[in-house]
């Protein structure tokens, strides 16, 4: 009867939903073997493949796959999905919710961390980010696509012969400038850990940082494929690395309005200066690499 009675509780209250995964997370993390794993990136780099691909291998560490730490930006995520709470989004905000508890145990500094994150040139990546937040319905009969979202407070129809208003709130709601200040916002901030100290190896196409607590695997997403056994048997000893490709776009209901998006769209110069001039841009790409991507979108 009580047991029955705290399950119900737990289910009604957003503050004791919020305590049980906190519980359960401490419970994972005590039970867990060797230095804790964050899969830490940005989003649209090639996470959802790190992730996949590592919990396949069923390791003994904890394992976690985060896009944000810094606890400003996660107050701001738990804020915006406080109203999800008792609707079929609920379990959304299972992630907040782990955020802040992962940044409370590596502020206590009493155990080491191992970090692994992806970079990708901004402008594919703000892209690619734009169209993950969005829910695009295909309408019957032609009728172009229903396009949904919460996030940049979207809600409207989209012709696949005519994606300009699309274009236009793609510039008008998407942070552009978020990727640019990642490692210095997220990654300097919570671990204090500079990856921009140094140089990176860029026909490696991947480096290795180690902080005070914690190691770094920093790799590009266009050397990926070639460097992903090789960089995860040297960080994390794994021998036989493989990738298991997955969050595909053009494997999604949006492929045909995403290519249509792409082929459209016409950036400013300032727009493309402010993206490939930028610190982020210069130390992980070579002046050759960022001609290539100004090539591609100066059309």
């Amino acid at each position: 009867m009580l047991k029955g009675f705290l399950k119900y509780a737990v289910a009604r209250s957003y503050f004791l939903s919020r305590l049980n995964w906190r519980r359960h997370l401490k419970r994972e993390l005590q039970a867990s073997s060797g230095e804790p794993i964050i899969d830490y990136q940005m989003g649209k780099v090639g996470s959802s493949t790190i992730r996949v691909s590592l919990s396949a291998l069923g390791l003994k560490q904890s394992f976690y796959h985060v896009h944000f730490l810094n606890p400003v930006r996660v107050a701001e995520i738990r804020r915006q999905r406080r109203r999800y709470f008792g609707t079929e989004k609920e379990t959304l905000l299972k992630r907040p919710w782990t955020y802040e508890f992962l940044y409370e145990q590596i502020q206590k500094k009493d155990r080491r961390w191992k970090i692994i994150t992806l970079v990708r040139e901004p402008i594919a990546r703000n892209i690619s980010t734009f169209f993950e937040n969005l829910e695009v319905t295909e309408k019957p009969d032609g009728g172009g696509y229903a396009i949904k979202s919460d996030y940049y407070a979207i809600d409207t129809d989209v012709m696949l012969d005519n994606v300009e208003p699309l274009i236009a709130l793609f510039f008008d709601r998407l942070q552009h400038d978020r990727p640019l200040g990642y490692f210095d916002d997220e990654v300097k901030t919570v671990f204090d850990l500079d990856v921009y100290n140094g140089d990176f190896p860029r026909q490696k196409g991947y480096g290795i940082y180690q902080g005070d607590r914690a190691d770094l695997l920093l790799i590009r997403l266009d050397n990926l494929n070639q460097c992903a056994e090789s960089a995860f048997k040297e960080f994390l000893d794994i021998d036989g690395f493989s990738l298991i490709q997955t969050n595909v776009a053009s494997e999604k209901v949006y492929a045909p309005l995403y290519s249509a998006f792409k082929r459209t769209i016409r950036l400013p110069e300032s727009y493309i200066d402010r993206m490939y001039d930028s610190k982020y841009t210069r130390y992980f790409f070579s002046d050759e690499e960022i001609q290539g991507f100004r090539r591609k979108w100066m059309r």
